[in-house]
């Protein structure tokens, strides 16, 4: 367990920092992020001015996100069960971008394989948040 329990802490490190740098730069420079997200997802819209719009309160969600894991990082022991409502974020945008594969490849120009990686790189931490979880419960 002592492996999964470091991959779960190193993955949760990486999704908060993530979530933390994604807010800053949506917030603070909505431009910036259309590059930023087109660099890291592989996604072109077609308008950008609402997007960027769009992105000041999703960054703020996503900034929240982030502080909160590092919060939970503090002391992983105590905080375990915050793990949950992290999963089940990930569950959610694993499955949109399941559900949604052909929208993001028509209209955003996602391609499989970048739209794989990231189903693949979610559901990763939806095991390792379970697996750490379920074996603290």
């Amino acid at each position: 367990m002592l492996i999964l329990d470091t991959l779960a802490y190193i993955y949760l490190s990486l999704f908060s920092l993530y979530h933390i740098i994604q807010g800053t730069v949506s917030v603070f420079f909505p431009d910036f992020a259309i590059k930023f997200n087109e660099f890291l997802y592989g996604f072109k819209p077609k308008e950008k001015e609402q997007l960027k719009m769009t992105f000041r309160p999703w960054g703020s969600f996503a900034f929240a996100i982030g502080v909160s894991g590092f919060l939970v990082l503090s002391n992983m022991e105590k905080y375990f069960l915050f793990l949950i409502p992290f999963a089940v974020l990930l569950i959610f945008r694993a499955g949109y971008r399941f559900i949604l594969k052909k929208e993001l490849m028509e209209y955003w120009k996602v391609t499989k394989i970048q739209n794989w990686r990231m189903i693949i790189i979610q559901l990763l931490g939806v095991i390792l948040f379970t697996i750490f979880t379920i074996s603290r419960l």
